[in-house]
C-alpha cells in the first residue's frame, strides 16, 4: 500500500514585504496552503529580524511525485537566479533537502533512501560541502553568507567587535575555567606531546612511562614542533 497517497509536492515562493527578497523552495504536505515558510539559513534569519507577519507564501506549482516537484525547483533556482541580490537561496534547486530532516538526519516519514519519501541524496553537511566545491558554488556561497553575516552584525550590533569584558568579569570567567578545566576534565589532562624530526610531525599520546618511552626508541623527542625548517642542536 502506497502510504504517500495523500500528500503533495510542492513548489513555493516565500516572499519578504518588506525588503521584496524572496525564496523558492520545495515541501511536501498534506496540505499545500500550511503555513511552512522554507527553511533556508538566510531566510530563517530574515523572518526572524522582520518577524513572520511580514513574509508571504505563495503556492507556485503542485506535483503528485517528489521528482517533479525537484525537477521544476531546480529549473527555478539555477546559477543565475542564486546571483541576484533578490533572493535568500544559496543552492540550486534541485538537489534534495526535505524540510523533514531532522538533526540525526533520518526524515520524520522513513528512512533515507526510501524511494516512497523524497530523494536519496539527501546531504549532510560535508556531502553538501562537496556538492558545491564540484558545481564550482562554494565560493559564492561563502561570500553571500559573508556578506549576510555582516549585514546582520552591522544591523543589530549583534558582534563583540568594540566591547571588552570588565576587569571583574575577567576574574570570574577565569575561576570559572579554571575549576571547569581542572584534572580529568581538562582535555590535555594524562597526555604528552611527542614530535619526529623524520616524519615532520605532531602527536599526542597518553603519558604513560612505557608508552613514552617506546616512541623515544624509535627517534621521537618529547615536546612539540612547528617550524620543522629550524634545526635544533
Amino acid at each position: 500500500m502506497d502510504l504517500n497517497y495523500n500528500f503533495k509536492y510542492v513548489v513555493y515562493k516565500t516572499t519578504n514585504l518588506i525588503n521584496k527578497k524572496m525564496y523558492i523552495g520545495c515541501h511536501k504536505t498534506k496540505n499545500p496552503n500550511d503555513d511552512y515558510l522554507g527553511s533556508g539559513k538566510l531566510l530563517k534569519r530574515a523572518i526572524k529580524k522582520y518577524r513572520i507577519e511580514n513574509f508571504k507564501k505563495e503556492i507556485l506549482f503542485i506535483f503528485d511525485t517528489p521528482t517533479e516537484m525537484f525537477n521544476k525547483e531546480k529549473e527555478i533556482v539555477d546559477r543565475l537566479f542564486l546571483e541576484s541580490e533578490n533572493t535568500y537561496n544559496i543552492l540550486i534547486g534541485g538537489c534534495g533537502g526535505f524540510d523533514y530532516v531532522n538533526s540525526n538526519k533520518k526524515n520524520l516519514y522513513g528512512k533515507n533512501g526510501d524511494e516512497n519519501h523524497g530523494r536519496k541524496n539527501l546531504y549532510s553537511g560535508i556531502k553538501m560541502k562537496k556538492f558545491l566545491i564540484e558545481s564550482g558554488l562554494w565560493e559564492q556561497y561563502k561570500q553571500k553568507l559573508s556578506d549576510s553575516l555582516k549585514k546582520k552584525y552591522s544591523s543589530e550590533k549583534f558582534h563583540w567587535i568594540g566591547r571588552k569584558h570588565k576587569e571583574e568579569t575577567k576574574i570570574k570567567i577565569g575561576k570559572k575555567l579554571s575549576i571547569a578545566q581542572t584534572g580529568n576534565n581538562n582535555s590535555q589532562y594524562g597526555t604528552c606531546w611527542i614530535y619526529s624530526e623524520k616524519d615532520k610531525e605532531n602527536k599526542r599520546i597518553k603519558n604513560k612511562k612505557e608508552i613514552l618511552q617506546s616512541f623515544l626508541d624509535i627517534g621521537w623527542k618529547k615536546g612539540r614542533k612547528f617550524n620543522w625548517d629550524v634545526v635544533q642542536q
